[in-house]
């Protein structure tokens, strides 16, 4: 046992842990910045212990072999869906979903942790292949394998959430042998196809309302303390930061209440207000750096399954970054979605950390037999 755990530190990814620290560390920062002086405050405490103990996740998860991981993910993964079940009777509302578990006085949110479970089954099942070609049935039950748990969050309602199990699927076609041109003119075509069901239901059947936050979004402008409030006050922070930002603890937008969930959805608004196109380039291009340590990993894996769940992270690490700072800059509609390390709260922190651990947990192992 003592020699399993000296070998695992001698392999132990240094940079890509760096990378992963210092990401929780700046995301601590900002929570205090965005929460301190105002009735929030006890939540910078809070995220201190949720950063202390996602590092301590990180790396308990990248000394426990990936292999070992993928052994035991059956078991995790069914008793998470029997959790996903009850959630819309026995789960605590919060904005008309019912998607967190309380628990001694602290939420989680099963569905984040169902995104782990969900890749680890499906590289479970991969693995479970041994060395035969993938075919469309077997993509068909990788999909059967994301689609549940994703469904069951919908259900909550919590759509936003259930949006991002997406990137496994793309993780899923990565890895496959399907012919990838093809499946881009399958992509174009279903662009296409929903774009034109869309311009038949402007016409037809959409209700007034919801014309009105289509036009919103494009212009915020057109209801500015409505629908638009949220855009345009997002805006006002990410340009008031400049080159340098306004400083640590002195955004007004975040202080004076303008800026609607500083610490959680908006929490890039916060970034570029008191750090400035200094800070979000920095917080940029350490996501950037950590992207292309997954993407070493995947290119380095040692077996299918390894690949998949690199693949998984990159694409869900990719997607929470672009769907989070597209819509606090107004150019995508406004989600639910945290930006990695950065947003307040454990769960999806925790989920995040645990995606970037297996990537990081392939690489370090990629010689090992």
């Amino acid at each position: 046992m003592r020699g399993r755990l000296k070998g695992a530190i001698g392999m132990m990814d240094w940079p890509g842990l760096f990378l992963a620290l210092a990401l929780i560390t700046f995301g601590v920062v900002i929570i205090h910045c965005a929460t301190a002086g105002t009735k929030m405050a006890l939540l910078g405490v809070r995220q201190d212990i949720y950063g202390v103990s996602a590092f301590a996740l990180l790396f308990i998860a990248l000394l426990i072999s990936y292999e070992i991981w993928i052994e035991y993910s059956a078991i995790l993964y069914g008793v998470c869906i029997l959790v996903l079940v009850v959630m819309p009777f026995a789960g605590h509302a919060v904005a008309g979903s019912r998607s967190w578990l309380s628990l001694g006085g602290y939420s989680m949110q099963p569905s984040e942790v169902a995104k782990v479970l969900a890749a680890l089954a499906c590289a479970a099942y991969i693995k479970d292949l041994a060395g035969r070609k993938m075919e469309r049935r077997d993509i068909a039950i990788l999909f059967g394998i994301i689609g549940l748990p994703m469904l069951l969050t919908a259900a909550q309602p919590d759509f936003g959430t259930a949006t991002t199990f997406l990137p496994l699927f793309v993780a899923v076609l990565f890895v496959s042998p399907l012919d990838l041109p093809k499946l881009a003119k399958w992509a174009a075509l279903g662009f296409v196809s929903v774009a034109v069901l869309f311009a038949l239901g402007w016409f037809t059947f959409f209700k007034p309302y919801q014309k009105e936050r289509v036009l919103t979004f494009l212009d915020p402008s057109l209801d500015p303390k409505g629908a638009g409030y949220q855009v345009m006050q997002a805006k006002i922070a990410v340009g008031s930061g400049q080159i340098t930002g306004k400083g640590l603890y002195s955004g007004t937008q975040s202080r004076l209440n303008f800026l609607p969930a500083p610490y959680t959805d908006f929490v890039f608004g916060v970034v570029c207000e008191e750090t400035g196109f200094i800070g979000a380039g920095l917080l940029l291009s350490l996501y950037v750096a950590l992207l292309l340590r997954v993407v070493s990993a995947m290119e380095l894996a040692k077996d299918a399954e390894g690949r998949f769940l690199a693949a998984a992270a990159f694409f869900t690490l990719l997607y929470h970054i672009l769907i989070n700072t597209g819509m606090v800059v107004g150019l995508l509609p406004t989600t639910g979605i945290p930006l990695p390390f950065l947003s307040y709260g454990g769960s999806a922190l925790f989920s995040m950390t645990m995606l970037v651990a297996m990537a990081l947990n392939v690489r370090m192992r990629r010689y090992s037999v």
